[in-house]
């Protein structure tokens, strides 16, 4: 367990040094309200509902429309990219 935190605190260190171009909230909502985007609520509650692991969070890349949600996997970190416009899911992957 105590290893899965100190992966978890360099995974969170790492994510806040090289992050992926992040919207606003304002922004997000700005598009979900013309349309452009689906809700974040449920394209998360599908997701987690279909990946197992401990969820770390997650960010949205303006330029691509797309959120990556990560969840630690047995000691790895697992990227899955979702399209917003969509919901659906694009890939899995692991974080090395």
């Amino acid at each position: 367990m105590r290893s899965a935190a100190a992966l978890l605190l360099l995974v969170s260190t790492c994510l806040m040094a090289t992050p992926l171009p992040a919207a606003g909230p304002n922004e997000v909502k700005d598009l979900v309200d013309a349309g452009e985007i689906l809700p974040f609520e449920p394209i998360r509650n599908r997701i987690m509902a279909d990946t197992r692991g401990d969820f770390i969070g997650t960010e949205f890349d303006h330029t691509t429309r797309r959120y990556r949600f990560r969840f630690l996997v047995n000691g790895n970190v697992v990227n899955v990219d979702v399209d917003a416009r969509t919901g659906k899911r694009l890939n899995s992957r692991r974080s090395y």
